[in-house]
């Protein structure tokens, strides 16, 4: 669906100071969107600051390695100091944590760009597109509204956004388009093998460790057809690792011969249980996800769910097991993104 990038252009040049924000638990795309929203934003003469409301993921320390990006907390003046805001990668309160509680505080003028179906009434002009296969693609576009083109370091970021989203180009959402928009970017100047190494060749031992305790305590029920794990938070002193390094463990558990949904279990510092759904083509697990609080996509979907462990485990697989029963007796349609909202 096009989007009328006639409102964000009106939106910037009504303003000069701009916060930059995404949701709690940044992945690529959330990332790539912020810089590249900054890099757009510092060429139209503007002042913007991105800023998160968690701990930057390690993972993705390589792409800003000037630490711009900046933690919200205490003592964090950005709000007092903002005009306006624009929200990234997301549109639902309760992935903004802490930003979301300073946003209501404040009226400020805000704008959201997204490409998740999930939205709240943020009380922002909403720019949303669920056909693009990832939030990084919106960026690009809005660089063409404005007259602009990324920089190089922009398109880099917005290259990580768009390979991060698609699974490195292999999710059902690509097509001939995304391989012309990522060929775009390259003559940029981002570096396809750079960035490859950076994601996916220097993780650390601590992440690995706890990916064998994952694999390790992979089960399937459903005669075969859900395939689930658990990370206890108890894992990550065992191991050395961190929360984020949990990212991408789910899809371990689709890519077994037979698995319609993937489902990964994570235990959270307060006993609450996260839960990511991955799904093949038979179930849409934004539907289950959306009865437990939750969103994301058709094949890609997450909520957090009430401890113990047993009690979240016994739930969602309870609700995954009648969707396959229930579900379409045909794959259903392709859609923009496999990343859970």
């Amino acid at each position: 669906m096009a989007i009328d990038w006639s409102e964000l252009v009106q939106f910037i040049s009504r303003h000069q100071r701009f916060l930059v924000l995404t949701h709690v638990r940044p992945d690529g795309d959330a990332i790539g969107c912020q810089l590249g929203m900054v890099d757009l934003l510092e060429q139209m003469g503007k002042q913007a600051r991105p800023v998160i409301a968690s701990r930057f993921p390690s993972r993705y320390r390589f792409m800003d390695t000037d630490k711009r990006i900046q933690r919200f907390g205490p003592g964090n003046d950005c709000f007092q100091w903002a005009q306006a805001l624009i929200i990234v990668d997301t549109g639902v309160w309760g992935q903004l944590g802490d930003c979301g509680r300073a946003i209501k505080e404040r009226d400020l003028p805000r704008l959201v760009i997204d490409h998740h179906l999930t939205q709240d009434d943020v009380g922002a002009i909403q720019l949303v597109d669920t056909t693009a296969e990832a939030c990084g693609r919106l960026i690009v576009e809005a660089f063409d509204a404005c007259g602009k083109s990324p920089s190089p370091m922009a398109a880099s970021a917005l290259f990580v956004a768009l390979a991060m989203d698609t699974g490195w180009f292999h999710h059902s959402a690509v097509r001939a388009d995304t391989f012309e928009l990522a060929s775009r970017l390259v003559r940029s100047g981002a570096e396809p093998s750079v960035i490859y190494q950076h994601l996916y060749e220097r993780g650390s031992l601590a992440r690995t460790r706890l990916l064998g305790r994952v694999l390790e305590r992979m089960q399937t029920v459903a005669e075969g057809r859900i395939a689930y794990s658990e990370v206890l938070f108890s894992d990550y002193a065992a191991t050395g690792a961190v929360p984020e390094d949990t990212e991408d463990f789910v899809q371990y558990c689709r890519a077994i011969d037979g698995v319609e949904v993937g489902i990964l279990f994570i235990e959270q510092a307060d006993g609450a249980i996260k839960v990511s759904f991955r799904s093949r083509d038979q179930v849409n697990v934004a539907d289950i996800a959306r009865a437990f609080g939750g969103g994301g996509h058709a094949r890609a979907s997450g909520t957090t769910l009430p401890g113990p462990m047993i009690a979240a485990r016994t739930a969602a697989l309870t609700a995954v097991a009648a969707a396959l029963v229930d579900g379409p007796t045909r794959p259903l349609p392709g859609e923009a993104s496999e990343e859970e909202d």
